[in-house]
């Protein structure tokens, strides 16, 4: 395993975005605004080369309690409305006294935190972890909040479970059959369990509103190894009693020889962190990427793209992009398939106004010198069937120990940001872009001298992501949370003015 703290990834919150920096506020009253640090001025490359000027600005702590650590942060971006701008989404987990955990989400309206409902836990006296946060429902208006609690009520295994916020109540409601005990797991089987669910939301119906998909990493019932499922949330407007929150989950894919529809390439390896989106036509596609580990071989981070196909749960069976023969060397994404890779994190974007948008890539990966590198790829367009390398590796310095990418698009504009270790031990945000056409591969660093840390004593344990069409956000975890009281921090990376 190439990355110790890999658990401190994750977490989402929501925020509502006017003008910028200018936010449109949804929920409960929130606490009196604090001011905000002045932005800082930044040089960056465009992609002819030419100088432009962005900012960065902090926008502060949001743990709920600064007493208390948090962790796992998580962001997302949509629309509120359709007279309204687009708006952030962030959820995070964060300790309470009792040696337990909370989800939250929030809001930042006018520079101040504003609760979105509250823990979104079943129950509060459990430690709950990696929650991530989409939109969904007609014009996306409906945050959904996916996590893992273990449940007393299934011998504290941790379980899967997925909750939407009801405006009207100003609460979140859990979503899905009743498994037992009024509780919703997605869980395949409630006896074993499961961790790292990663929701997001799409339509295979460019004329039907996007629901909520749900991939996510659970124990074999037939083996020891852990598989990777998937399903989707189906409105279910029946009488049956068993409904919970008006929504059933459909698993999604082909059933295997052994009854399972994973998505692993290999059923005796363990596969975690999975990742999903909507890209190519219409944003109609499934895709989910993982990696496998174990069993004396190198890690290998993999893809699968969702074919529809009616005959299939859910609609969609799961393809490897690209086919895996004559073995698994063939479909894994490795720059070197003998080397280990972890961590994959996709988004999908296209860099062109107006194309239609394909899968891109960032994962972390044995470098020549050793030490873990960040890289890219992105879906071949005229082939659909292989990915193709942007650049080299995207390290600040080559020798020092990389971690977490994540990938997204300011407009057209591929960015991806990631830990890294200063030599030191202690771990920095990098941020970089794509400055040349994809073939040529070259990322500009836009990581400012002093760097993205509120503290830049702190190491970073954990980082979330997202874009407007010129903004990118980064939640960063600002401290340990096994060992210190870490605090969210959130800062607003504005991109100069022309194309970067």
């Amino acid at each position: 395993m190439i990355n110790p703290l890999k658990n401190y990834v994750r977490a989402v919150r929501v925020v509502f975005i006017a003008l910028g920096l200018i936010l449109t506020a949804c929920g409960s009253t929130a606490p009196a605004a604090t001011a905000l640090p002045a932005a800082t001025a930044l040089p960056a490359a465009n992609a002819t080369g030419a100088s432009q000027v962005s900012t960065f600005t902090q926008l502060g702590v949001f743990n709920r309690d600064k007493t208390q650590a948090a962790q796992n942060p998580f962001l997302t971006i949509g629309t509120t409305g359709s007279e309204s701008s687009p708006g952030l989404l962030v959820t995070w987990g964060e300790n309470s006294s009792g040696s337990v955990r909370q989800i939250f989400a929030d809001g930042l309206v006018s520079g101040a935190s504003q609760p979105l409902g509250t823990s979104v836990n079943i129950h509060t006296n459990v430690i709950a972890d990696f929650p991530t946060i989409t939109l969904a429902g007609a014009d996306r208006l409906v945050p959904w909040v996916a996590w893992t609690e273990p449940s007393p009520g299934f011998n504290n295994i941790n379980q899967v479970f997925a909750s939407r916020f009801n405006t009207a109540t100003g609460l979140w409601q859990q979503a899905g059959k009743d498994r037992g005990g009024g509780e919703a797991s997605l869980n395949l089987h409630t006896n074993k369990p499961a961790l790292e669910p990663f929701i997001f939301s799409g339509s295979g119906d460019p004329t039907k509103p996007p629901v909520p998909w749900v991939a996510w990493q659970e124990l074999a019932n037939n083996s020891s190894f852990t598989q990777i499922f998937v399903a989707k949330g189906v409105k279910d407007d029946t009488s049956d009693p068993t409904v919970i929150g008006g929504f059933h989950w459909e698993v999604v894919g082909q059933i295997g020889q052994d009854g399972l529809p994973t998505l692993n390439v290999d059923r005796f390896r363990n596969s975690e962190h999975p990742v999903g989106v909507f890209a190519e036509t219409a944003n109609t596609v499934p895709w989910v990427t993982w990696y496998e580990t174990g069993h004396d071989r190198p890690s290998r981070v993999f893809t699968a793209r969702g074919v529809a196909d009616a005959k299939t749960p859910g609609g969609f069976k799961w393809i490897n992009i690209p086919a895996c023969q004559p073995d698994e060397t063939a479909c894994a994404l490795n720059t070197n398939p003998l080397k280990d890779a972890e961590d994959p994190t996709m988004a999908a974007g296209s860099l062109n106004p107006g194309e239609g948008t394909v899968p891109w890539l960032a994962w972390s990966e044995i470098g020549p010198t050793g030490k873990p590198q960040v890289f890219v790829s992105r879906l071949d367009k005229n082939t659909r069937n292989s990915f193709l390398q942007v650049g080299a590796s995207l390290n600040a310095d080559p020798n020092h120990a990389a971690r977490t990418p994540i990938i997204t698009f300011v407009g057209n504009v591929p960015y991806v940001a990631w830990l890294e270790d200063d030599g030191t031990g202690k771990f920095n945000i990098q941020l970089r872009h794509l400055a040349s056409d994809p073939q040529t591969g070259t990322w500009a660093l836009d990581t400012p001298s002093s760097g993205f840390n509120l503290d830049p004593s702190l190491s970073n344990f954990g980082l979330a992501v997202v874009a407007s069409s010129d903004t990118l956000f980064m939640a960063s975890v600002e401290g340990d949370p096994a060992s210190s009281v870490s605090q969210l921090v959130i800062g607003a990376f504005r991109v100069g003015s022309g194309k970067p």
